[in-house]
């Protein structure tokens, strides 16, 4: 794998070289089920990556977890041609919506970057800070209210903390969602408000939300 190395060659001012690290196996509250290599996308691989320090982070949300309850990866670290392939569905799947060019860009940024082989100005998860997960138990992954990849209004973040009434299965849902919240801010990482599912730490997006400086750029593997 290589990354950008100095400052003089128009270089990020602050890159940290954690090597990507695979989740398989880093802990017994950590399983791995790289969604997009189990439905054959471009690009994808049978694990899932993230940088150093961002597992180790990952490892402390998951010793957070209520006994019985871990966390499930279903993508970390991704490569451009998965950005790519994973855009060109959205972007597919909106063009029955008869909308707008502007309109059209600005619906699929909701969901999912505009691929780019820039490793100055990456795309959030081709930095290795960026994971995608939910949780499980013995029974199997906890209901969440939507599925991975779901682009209906109800996979915003906070969309059953805004609904009044709920059903007893929609407080469940709220309940799963603010455990998962919890144990991953209180690690550092910050939450994405269109997608329950998606997780920041280290990169640009991480960086706005908490007024950082940048710590990981894009990383080729």
């Amino acid at each position: 794998m290589s990354e950008i190395p100095n400052l003089d060659s128009g270089t990020p001012p602050t890159p940290q070289h954690e090597p990507l690290i695979s989740l398989t196996g880093v802990s017994p509250r950590i399983e791995v089920y790289p969604f997009y290599y189990h439905n054959h996308l471009p690009g994808s691989e049978n694990d899932c990556f993230l940088r150093k320090g961002t597992v180790e982070r990952l490892i402390h949300a998951a010793e957070q977890l209520p006994p019985g309850v871990k966390l499930v990866v279903l993508d970390g670290w991704r490569s451009y041609e998965t950005q790519l392939a994973i855009y060109e569905t959205i972007k597919k799947d909106l063009e029955d919506q008869q909308l707008t060019p502007e309109e059209m860009q600005i619906e699929i940024t909701k969901f999912v970057a505009v691929p780019t082989r820039d490793l100055l100005k990456p795309a959030p998860h081709l930095t290795g800070g960026a994971v995608d997960l939910t949780l499980a138990n013995h029974q199997g992954w906890l209901d969440m209210g939507t599925g991975f990849d779901d682009f209906t209004e109800k996979a915003q973040l906070e969309w059953y903390e805004k609904r009044p009434n709920l059903t007893q299965k929609e407080e469940a849902i709220r309940l799963n969602r603010r455990e998962l919240r919890k144990v991953m801010e209180n690690a550092g990482f910050v939450s994405n408000s269109e997608e329950w599912w998606h997780y920041d730490y280290g990169n640009r997006r991480w960086a706005n939300a908490t007024e950082n400086a940048i710590l990981y750029y894009g990383i080729e593997r």
